[in-house]
């Protein structure tokens, strides 16, 4: 600790009296799941009746969910986010939920300019010898501290220590802080499935080698890193670093040798992954981690050479409009980088951006619908407009929209839709004068 020791001692305190602090009627902002924290604050629950509580991400553990989401906070809690985990779509039907929408390039302008939390509540790293205390694998908070909010932290030795220009905090901008060792969150990655690997086949053939890329979650990305591994000096610049990024760097496919953009470098703005990712990352100066709105504005993503990005969607209509966050009034998850990403791989030289599907839906009576449709349920989101979308791929190839007419992405599209719906989808079209 160094010359800031008697810094952190005089702020160190037991977790009930760092919970203490927090007065009623606050905007509290959480981030990397601080549980002892939580726990505190939920055990304090009677003395509070209208918190406001917001995590970028929602809680996406099993505990922080049982601690923040419980039945016994109605009436004295709110929970906030910008993308919606599976808890928080369950809670935001029933109205205890508010989801705020927005592109994460607009994140912090956002809690600085509308949320203006009062608290921060922090799982941190150990504090180095300068007097910092890293953010770790969620780091978003660091806004909060940028606009005067009271730092909680919880000190924990499990928490990675990840290099970055931005997310930090120094003892000095501390309120108050415990220390406890609470266990992380891990993400694993689900198995691809044959159709994964189908998408991925037609993706990769389009990746050049010395490509900087950006990478979603799900099956795919896990199939896609797999398909990556006969390429040589690839980049990274992608808001999420994942398993897939740490396999990728550890067979040397990834050594960012080729990037015009900070080379060398990984850059994300955060980390999700195992605990080999999380050790991956700890205090590796080849990984670092840079404010969130530098990373997904589509004007810095668009300085990257041939940069490729690939999401996932929910499905397309016949005029390519694509929704990738509710199914009619059904939401779920948010818009997150995709369309940042989209715009800034469009515009790089070089750049290709991929949204990606299966080309059907199973409902629950084993019944097939079509992901590619005339039009969108009511109530649906669209995510990416038309007009920005690059190519969309399915299992039957990649269609590409860009700079194209109406019917030749009408026809682009029914060419990737699955061949049992291709005859349908024309006659639609045709009566709907697409074709």
């Amino acid at each position: 600790m160094g010359s800031y020791s008697n810094q952190y001692m005089e702020k160190k305190l037991a977790p009930h009296d760092v919970v203490a602090l927090i007065e009623d009627n606050a905007k509290i902002f959480v981030t990397c799941e601080p549980v002892t924290l939580l726990k505190e604050l939920k055990e304090q629950r009677a003395r509070f009746h209208n918190l406001f509580l917001f995590a970028m991400m929602g809680m996406r553990s099993k505990v922080a969910q049982d601690l923040v989401l419980a039945p016994e906070w109605e009436g004295h809690l709110t929970c906030g986010s910008c993308f919606l985990g599976e808890a928080e779509v369950r809670d935001y039907k029933y109205g205890k939920v508010e989801h705020i929408s927005a592109h994460f390039s607009q994140f912090e302008g956002i809690v600085a300019n509308h949320i203006k939390p009062g608290y921060l509540l922090a799982n941190v790293s150990p504090m180095d010898d300068e007097g910092y205390f890293s953010l770790g694998y969620a780091p978003n908070g660091r806004v909060a501290v940028d606009i005067g909010t009271k730092v909680l932290l919880q000190v924990n030795e499990n928490m990675p220590y990840i290099y970055s220009d931005y997310y930090k905090v120094h003892i000095s901008e501390v309120t108050a802080l415990c220390e406890s060792n609470t266990p992380l969150m891990e993400f694993f990655d689900p198995e691809p499935s044959e159709i994964d690997r189908m998408i991925a086949g037609h993706i990769v053939e389009r990746i050049p080698n010395g490509a900087t890329i950006q990478l979603g979650i799900g099956g795919l990305p896990v199939a896609l890193g797999t398909f990556l591994l006969d390429h040589k000096d690839l980049g990274i610049h992608t808001e999420m670093f994942s398993n897939t990024m740490t396999m990728l760097m550890k067979r040397g496919v990834v050594n960012n040798s080729k990037k015009k953009l900070c080379p060398g470098i990984s850059v994300a703005a955060f980390v999700q992954g195992s605990k080999e990712t999380t050790d991956f990352v700890h205090r590796n100066k080849n990984v670092q981690s840079k404010k969130l709105a530098w990373v997904n504005n589509p004007a810095i993503i668009a300085q990257n050479n041939d940069m490729i990005s690939i999401n996932a969607c929910l499905s397309v209509d016949l005029r390519g409009q694509v929704c990738s966050e509710s199914l009619g009034f059904n939401t779920s998850g948010g818009s997150g980088g995709q369309l940042d990403f989209v715009k800034g791989a469009r515009s790089a030289p070089g750049g290709k951006s991929f949204i990606a599907m299966h080309s059907v839906a199973e409902k629950k009576d084993g019944t097939r619908i079509s992901k590619i449709a005339l039009t969108h349920p009511p109530g649906s989101v669209i995510t990416t407009p038309r007009n920005d979308v690059h190519y969309l791929a399915t299992e039957y190839g990649i269609a590409e929209m860009a700079n194209r007419t109406a019917r030749e992405r009408t026809l682009a599209l029914i060419a990737i839709a699955h061949p049992d719906f291709r005859e349908q989808l024309t006659y639609e079209a045709k009566q709907h004068h697409l074709l």
